[in-house]
């Protein structure tokens, strides 16, 4: 199993729930990717969240919607409706796949990262 590294693509679906036990505010898993490792000031708390971490694993994490943008920083995973009307969510992140990046993907997501940060995003998150 390929173990999650920096500057590595990850894929990761995420299933979405009320409580520890009951992943009820996702049918399906929606997948997301990014390069980890790649911002500036270091990993954001999501990351080490999936630090020493390989292919195949789940990582259970409870997030608070005050603590959204900072948990994920330059980061923008497809989940931000669960939190319309409630003010925390379990999170259960399964890592699909962890490859070696491409030059033109870091490239991008560099240029995305600068971009998301530089003051006219539109992304949703709160960073503009």
């Amino acid at each position: 199993m390929t173990k999650v590294e920096n500057l590595k693509k990850i894929t990761l679906s995420f299933q979405a729930g009320t409580s520890r036990d009951a992943m009820d505010l996702t049918p399906s898993y929606p997948e997301f990717s990014f390069i980890f490792g790649l911002a500036p000031e270091g990993m954001t708390p999501f990351e080490y969240e999936l630090v020493e971490k390989a292919e195949g694993d789940d990582v259970l994490i409870h997030l608070e919607k005050n603590n959204l943008n900072r948990f994920f920083e330059h980061l923008n995973p497809p989940i931000r409706d669960l939190f319309d009307g409630r003010e925390d969510v379990y999170l259960n992140v399964k890592i699909l796949e962890a490859s070696a990046a491409e030059n033109r993907e870091v490239v991008k997501a560099m240029a995305d990262m600068t971009a998301h940060g530089g003051g006219g995003c539109d992304c949703g998150c709160g960073c503009g």
